[in-house]
């Protein structure tokens, strides 16, 4: 499905392309209500639809049932009238817009989800030293806004100090009980990801298990909820493969870039939070700095560690299977 993603932040702007929108020949536009949104418009046009929704937050999305109908939209912003800024675009010294590209922007991973649904994500994937940690949060419509509110936001757009605020903000929105998380130490790790393997699974299955754990879990407190958001990795089936009775009930909504859905956000930062901080109390147990990633840096620190404590400390803080092990 064609999709465009832009951002619109003054009222007048906002206004400007909804009055273009309702002007386009041949197209019947019926306007509906959206939570979060200072207007939807679904229109119809030459057998197909349109769809626009203009979200408070400036957040302009538009869709459509093929390429030469969204661009009937996307050509609006490019227009002598419009007054249209894309993410990173600078305005003129005179208050005009710059020049816009008339190809639309790949969609942001943001989902047409209403009511409550558990966000989920992950943290310590990519990183030699810590755990694995999973972590789902459950949002309804007045959580997500509240949440949206507060600016929270993908994990990897924010410092550690920022984060560790989102979880505070978090916790206190949705409370403990909507929080569920899997924390997989380095040795749990390490075990769980050997009895995969032997098993012909790999990283994915592992990560799966993780995503379908804290869906269940939450599932036991709010079975209520008939709806979940991941972050695609893999084939799509690894998650459903790994729901239980609970999870078999629910529609699992997979797609890339998923952090552009608040509940996914939540969960990100949840998942960091955790994750960091785990890493901090290893680093103070064995009195050896572990950093993030899986760089240079990381092998100094992983030699430091087996100079002091001998090569069997790694199983206790690292991920074993990464090429770092055997470089040592």
């Amino acid at each position: 499905m064609p999709a465009a993603k832009y951002t619109l932040k003054q009222s007048g702007e906002k206004q400007r392309f909804k009055t273009a929108l309702q002007a386009l020949p041949g197209t019947d536009w019926i306007e509906k209500p959206e939570q979060y949104c200072d207007y939807r418009l679904d229109g119809k046009c030459a057998g197909g639809w349109l769809r626009a929704k203009q979200f408070t937050n400036g957040t302009l999305y538009l869709e459509a049932s093929a390429d030469d109908l969204l661009a009937k939209m996307t050509d609006l912003l490019a227009g002598q009238g419009q007054v249209a800024v894309l993410p990173k675009q600078p305005a003129l010294a005179n208050g005009a817009a710059g020049s816009l590209p008339k190809k639309a922007e790949k969609t942001s991973g943001l989902l047409d989800v209403k009511g409550a649904y558990i966000g989920t994500d992950e943290s310590g994937k990519g990183d030699y030293f810590g755990p694995l940690v999973v972590a789902g949060v459950l949002v309804n419509d007045q959580t997500a806004a509240i949440l949206s509110e507060l600016g929270v936001m993908d994990s990897k757009k924010l410092n550690e100090a920022k984060i560790e605020l989102a979880y505070r903000d978090i916790l206190r929105v949705v409370g403990e009980d909507a929080i569920s998380v899997v924390e997989m130490g380095p040795a749990k790790y390490n075990q769980l990801y050997d009895k995969f393997k032997s098993g012909g699974k790999n990283l994915n299955h592992l990560l799966a298990w993780g995503h379908a754990t804290v869906i269940e879990n939450l599932l036991g407190s709010f079975p209520d909820c008939r709806q979940a958001i991941a972050d695609q990795f893999g084939n799509e089936r690894y998650i459903l493969s790994q729901l239980k009775e609970k999870g078999k009930g629910i529609t699992l909504h997979q797609t890339h870039r998923a952090e552009a859905n608040v509940g996914v956000a939540a969960a990100s930062i949840v998942a960091r939070y955790r994750f960091t901080r785990k890493l901090r109390q290893l680093s103070a147990r064995l009195g050896v700095e572990l950093p993030l990633g899986a760089g240079p840096q990381v092998k100094v620190k992983a030699r430091q560690l087996t100079e002091k404590h001998g090569r069997p400390a790694l199983g206790e803080v690292a991920k074993l299977h990464f090429k770092t092990t055997d470089e040592l």
